[in-house]
């Protein structure tokens, strides 16, 4: 009961305005796995580089609400659709 009255204002959060990040991570090595989400993509520095992309979703506190992983060579635009 204390941890959920410790919790309750940080999931009370007002969310008429949210903000969605995207970045990409880079992964060094050269083992492939079948169905894996690092794939050649532009990077964010403009290079091709192995990586996945990450979206996190946050309240305008900074607060992260949700968050999803995607292939590194998925366009960014993508990502916004449900």
């Amino acid at each position: 009961a204390t941890l959920a009255t410790l919790l309750r204002p940080l999931l009370d959060q007002e969310l008429s305005i949210v903000f969605y990040d995207l970045t990409t991570i880079r992964a060094e090595g050269s083992t492939e796995m079948s169905e894996e989400l690092r794939r050649f993509g532009l990077s964010k520095e403009g290079d091709i580089a192995r990586q996945v992309m990450l979206g996190v979703v946050q309240t305008a506190d900074g607060l992260p609400i949700h968050h999803e992983v995607f292939a590194g060579n998925t366009g960014e635009t993508t990502t916004l659709i449900p």
